[in-house]
């Protein structure tokens, strides 16, 4: 609850409006002390008692001020000027008594309260309210129970009762309380301390029986030495933060004695409720309707706080608290910061909880809930009212920029008191306007009680001090409140723990107490930055611990063809390159070949450090190129043999070179621009040989590997033989490869999982196996070269393994192969299984990276079982002299589960890109010492140091105004026992729709749509279910072998434009018709089918609310709600409403007339 301090001393008999001695008891100042022309905030004024001003004014005075011409020039003499020359407030409404026996409506709040306490809803299932206990002494119980008899009758909404239809009756008079008592004063200190700490796990998360009347509830427990503990449970539908106050010193009251010093209470809730109304003007409703609904259109979402489950999945939440004591001496540091940049307490505190909400939000703007103090004093006696008065106001916040301390605020501040000066729209309407419009909610909430004590100092000696306590409320994620107390102001966070990783909120409250204390030191002119949590820092600096000498060495020596030559040399007739077709190539064999083409190139132009195209098929012509164009001291530029000519046009021009070395087929085909010099792979290797390789630096260009750019034009990665080298050296030393390995060459020569297929083996005596161009996707060809040669080690992404495992017969198990290496894609968690079925010795390595970080730069050893946590399998840790940083987008790194942009360092990053200086500025960056390249993929850090892949950031989507993983979509979709894979992806649009497409296993039975999704529903609130799910049992792939996501939606979106549904069956008999009229006029819809589900054609909770009313009188029956959401289709309520008696409507009122004849 935003809120100041309290005090109304106005008279309406002052013939002048004393707003010096209104403000004086606020200020803290005597009235000749506060300054005329200073801003009133910044000697100490707070929004909240702004807000009560316009009512004062309107009952006291008779004239209409609003609270935005106030906050506009908070300045005493322009106030007075105000209120001098304001209109005469004609609004009227007085505040007539009316028969408060009789039900009436609940306020917007106490709806969505009354709503979210459901079972059926999201986070439901709870009550909104307070558990407090109070220690003290000597209470006698008898005294007490009296005491709470008298506070019930002087306070009617402590006798509500909340009746099924969603409606509230104050009862007139109900029986004598029964307060129950614990005695525990005779028992050993180890059970009472053990009995209290069961009751209160009981009481503070109970429901109390508001349907009966519950509302409010004591209990007294009785304790050794004379000691009691007060427990109270009161539900927040009756009472806001003022009302707590207001219950306690009144219960104290009563307790002493002294119930006649009481003020008289002449206005009962329901009275309040319809002068408040009859003052409401349409139009000032209508302006801030139309001012929240251009708010709501540029609203992100609540905190994206990294969440354990999704809350949908909860059935129970509960809460916990976490809270900070702020003695006197740090709040009147915080005071006078705050003045003296003009700014409120309330507006710091909030402005602090945003800042660290954003350090582990993953993204900076979101939008918090804030409870607002919204009592509108009509009559003095108002104020010592119990009900819920209050409001929401909802505070957007961007943290996407650096700035100082005091200009956040500020910046908050503003928002808040723009947003506060439009609450004649209630902020749960907002909320519900923006919830229809896609919005998701607002579960992260600030509450700033900083003026009114929680308890009064007679109240504490009578009843006893505020100690442990716990509130809770429905649809809540994280719940902040501040309190005055006696020993200064408390700081609470009630959260539901369970929704969180484990520890995340502790780190977060840790932050935020950090947080305030440099705030209470610091000069708030300056930036305040967030540091990870020391635990954090210490791990990540173990993850990245990388450094490993040897390898260090060996690649600063060695070359990338350094290891063939070598071989050639002391292990001549062993084989290099084993083709599928034509003979296999010793690594005498290839070396001489390579140093021919060296030749030919030589003779050609080519110098040390050009670079030379390389197109050919694979087969060992195009091992030999490559080899031939490292050994003439040149860098190799690889171009896939179905580039397009424009394509290939493209590359020459951006990589500044002429030479293409191809096969004699291409030269004579001449598709490539006029410019290119061919020269035939097959004629150079006739040429005369170099005696050696040409030396060249380790610093000098490997090659240069062309990707897709955003532009649309390709962009030339440079890696350095040194940085290549990093890499295999790297494996090399984790893994031992030895000279009886053989690699699978599966991968296309500009994919740059080829560099590791072509030169890791060689540097030990391995080989290399390759099938024919015309088989780079044929599994049944890999099985047979696998089986021929042995082959040890398979390199590929995850889509060329799966559809190899799937082509593969079952029984026949390859223990050849040592090691599976996968990268460049998503890795789905059935591969490690069923790969060990076929190869049960292999050991299974995910690795990642980029191509602008030669290759790869992270492992994850991967071994079954897997853990059951996992989503994916993880990227695990950075391989040898490499490391990582997840970077937010203020350049900090991100703490532990918060996602954020990978950033990779160390020996492997890239030179740049080829002729574009900008982009290599860009994404090549100088950060902590070290050069950085910026992948633009998403990840997290583990606590314990192991880095989650979450994919490109375009990987998460925003539908419907939920941001959403389409990972989490996939996991939940493969939890179906026929679908090995799971592709989630939005076809664009003006509305956008959420797809999928599963891969199914051929051998078990062709699963059922329905069956699939009402899997994945267990796992999945029904915003992230996929509209439409296609079931393959192939995957269109790329020419790199990945999965092929475009031609996946292509195809999808062919199928939806083609795909005519079923005509909705519709509404049957009188009685499902008339249900199907109500729906209709409610949802705006001119039919309904009836089995079409009412939350799925626009319907939410509050609409449910109102068609459960009108059915009610419809029929004359009282229907529950929770009935209703096990009733959702207009079949089901007319089964329902048969159940309950009704018989076809049109018997209904022929019976009815019949009745009414017989009468007369």
């Amino acid at each position: 609850m935003i809120n100041g301090s309290y005090a109304m001393t106005a008279s309406c008999e002052t013939p002048a409006w004393p707003l010096r001695e209104w403000l004086s008891p606020i200020l803290d100042l005597a009235p000749d002390e506060i300054n005329a022309e200073q801003s009133l905030i910044e000697q100490g004024l707070d929004s909240i008692s702004i807000m009560r001003l316009p009512a004062l004014l309107a009952a006291q005075r008779g004239v209409q001020v609003s609270f935005a011409e106030l906050i506009e020039t908070p300045v005493l003499r322009a106030w007075e000027a105000l209120a001098a020359n304001a209109v005469a407030d004609e609004r009227g409404g007085g505040t007539d008594e009316i028969d408060s026996s009789q039900p009436f409506e609940l306020t917007p709040l106490q709806q969505a309260y009354w709503l979210g306490r459901q079972a059926h809803q999201s986070l439901g299932g709870v009550a909104c309210q307070l558990y407090q206990e109070l220690e003290g002494a000597a209470l006698e119980p008898e005294r007490l129970r009296q005491a709470i008899d008298l506070l019930r009758q002087r306070h009617g909404m402590l006798r509500a009762c909340f009746l099924p239809e969603g409606r509230q009756v104050i009862q007139p008079e109900v029986e004598s309380f029964t307060l129950t008592v614990h005695h525990l004063q005779d028992d050993e200190s180890t059970a009472v301390d053990d009995y209290l700490e069961a009751l209160r796990e009981t009481l503070s998360h109970r429901r109390l029986n508001i349907e009966a009347g519950q509302v409010f509830d004591v209990q007294l427990s009785l304790l050794p030495e004379g000691r009691t503990r007060l427990h109270l449970n009161i539900d927040l539908l009756v009472a806001d933060v003022l009302s707590l106050g207001v219950i306690l010193r009144d219960l104290a009251t009563f307790y002493r004695g002294e119930g006649d010093s009481l003020p008289d209470l002449t206005l009962s809730f329901p009275a309040y409720l319809k002068a408040v109304n009859q003052r409401q003007s349409p139009s000032s409703v209508a302006a801030d309707q139309a001012y929240w609904r251009e708010c709501l259109s540029h609203f992100s979402g609540p905190p994206q706080l990294p969440l354990r489950c999704q809350p949908e999945q909860l059935e129970a939440p509960r809460f916990t608290r976490r809270q900070m004591m702020l003695s006197h001496e740090q709040v009147a540091a915080l005071e006078s910061h705050a003045r003296h940049y003009g700014v409120t307490l309330a507006a710091a505190l909030a402005t602090a909880y945003g800042m660290v909400l954003a350090r582990w939000s993953q993204h900076p703007r979101f939008v918090l809930n804030l409870p607002l103090f919204d009592r509108q004093f009509l009559t003095p006696d108002v104020a010592d009212m119990v009900a819920d008065f209050s409001n929401l106001v909802l505070l957007p916040m961007d943290f996407s920029s650096s700035v100082c301390f005091v200009d956040a605020a500020r910046s908050v501040q503003h928002q808040l008191h723009q947003n506060m000066a439009h609450n004649a729209w209630p902020g749960v309407e907002v909320l519900r306007e923006w919830t229809q419009q896609g919005g998701q909610g607002a579960p992260v909430v600030f509450a700033c009680n900083l003026g009114t004590p929680f308890m009064d100092r007679a109240s504490e000696q009578t009843l006893g001090q505020p100690g442990w306590a716990l509130s809770q409320t429905p649809q809540v994620w994280l719940d902040h409140q501040s309190y005055p107390m006696a020993d200064g102001v408390l700081l609470n966070w009630d959260a539901v723990d369970a929704l969180f990783p484990e520890g995340l909120l502790d780190d977060l409250f840790s932050a935020y107490c950090a947080l305030l204390n440099q705030l209470i030191a610091g000069d708030w002119s300056s930036e305040f930055t967030i540091a990870l949590p020391e635990s954090q820092q210490r791990q990540r600096q173990r993850a990245n611990d990388t450094q490993h000498p040897l390898v260090a060495q060996q690649s600063a020596v060695e070359r990338l063809h350094s290891g063939l030559f070598a071989q050639a040399r002391i292990a001549p007739e062993r084989w290099a390159v084993m083709p599928e077709q034509g003979p296999s190539l010793t690594y005498q064999a290839l070396a001489d070949q390579a140093l021919a083409v060296a030749g030919a190139l030589q003779d050609a132009g080519v110098c040390p450090g050009d670079g030379v195209v390389v197109t050919s098929p694979k087969g060992a012509e195009q091992v030999v190129a490559v080899v031939g164009v490292l050994a003439c001291g040149a860098h190799y530029i690889p171009v896939g043999m179905e580039q397009p000519i424009a394509r290939r046009s493209a590359i020459l021009r951006q990589a500044g070179v002429n030479h293409v070395l191809t096969i004699e087929a291409e030269c004579e085909a001449r598709r490539w621009p006029q410019q290119a010099r061919l020269i035939s792979i097959e004629q150079a290797v006739q040429h005369r040989p170099l005696p050696e390789p040409v030396n060249v630096a380790a610093e000098d260009l490997a090659y240069v590997i062309f990707t897709s750019g955003s532009t649309g034009m390709p962009k030339g990665v440079e890696i350095t033989h040194q940085a290549a080298m990093n890499t295999l050296a790297g494996l090399q030393q984790r893994y031992a490869f030895n000279a009886d390995d053989r690699v699978l060459g599966l991968a296309a020569l500009d994919f740059d999982l080829s560099v590791f297929d072509l030169f890791a083996l060689w540097r030990v005596g391995g080989a290399l196996v390759l099938p024919d161009e015309a088989h780079r996707k044929a599994p049944e060809v890999w099985w047979s070269l696998i089986q021929q040669h042995r082959v040890t080690i398979w390199n590929s992404v995850p889509a060329l393994l799966d559809m190899w495992l799937l082509c593969g017969p079952p029984e026949r198990a390859f223990a050849s192969l040592r090691y599976v290496l996968l990268s460049g894609d998503w890795i789905g968690l059935d591969l490690p299984e069923r790969l060990a079925s076929v190869c049960p010795h292999a050991q299974f390595l995910a690795l990642g990276g980029a191509t602008e970080a030669s290759i790869w730069s992270n492992i994850q050893d991967v071994s079954l079982p897997l853990p059951a946590q996992w989503r994916t399998i993880p990227y695990g840790h950075p391989l040898a002299n490499q490391c990582f940083r997840v970077v937010d987008t203020q350049g900090q790194d991100c703490p532990d589960w918060v996602a954020g942009e990978l950033w990779i360092g160390g020996a492997g990053v890239a030179r740049g890109y080829r002729a574009q200086p900008q982009l290599t500025a860009e994404r090549f960056v100088e950060s902590l010492g070290q050069r950085w390249y910026r992948t633009g993929d998403r990840g997290r850090y583990w606590p314990d140091g192991t880095l989650e892949f979450l994919g490109r950031e375009d990987h998460q989507v925003k539908v419907r105004g939920f941001r959403i993983e389409l990972a989490e979509i996939e996991t939940a979709l493969m939890r179906h026992t026929a679908v090995n894979r799971a592709m989630a992806m939005v076809l664009p649009g003006d509305s956008p729709t959420l797809v999928a497409a599963v891969l199914v296993d051929d051998a078990q039975p062709m699963p059922e749509v329905e069956d699939i999704q009402t899997a994945a529903a267990q796992w999945l609130p029904s915003h992230m279910l996929p509209e439409y799910c296609d079931i393959r049992q192939d995957w269109p792939l790329s020419r790199n072998g990945k999965v092929d996501r475009e031609q996946l939606l292509h195809h999808i979106s062919t199928l939806i434009q083609h795909t005519h549904p079923e005509v909705e069956e519709r509404p049957q008999g009188e009685l499902e018709h008339t249900i199907a009229q109500h729906w209709c006029d409610l949802l705006a819809l001119d039919e309904v089918g009836r089995h079409q589900r009412f939350f799925s054609v626009g319907g939410n909770s509050l609409l449910a609310t109102r068609l459960l009313d009108a059915l009610s009188r419809e029929f004359n029956l009282t229907l529950k709600l929770s009935d209703f959401f096990e009733a959702t289709s207009v079949a089901d309520q007319a089964a329902l409403l048969k159940q309950q008696g009704v018989i076809q409507h049109s018997q209904a009122i022929e019976k009815a007339s019949t009745i009414e004849e017989g009468a007369l």
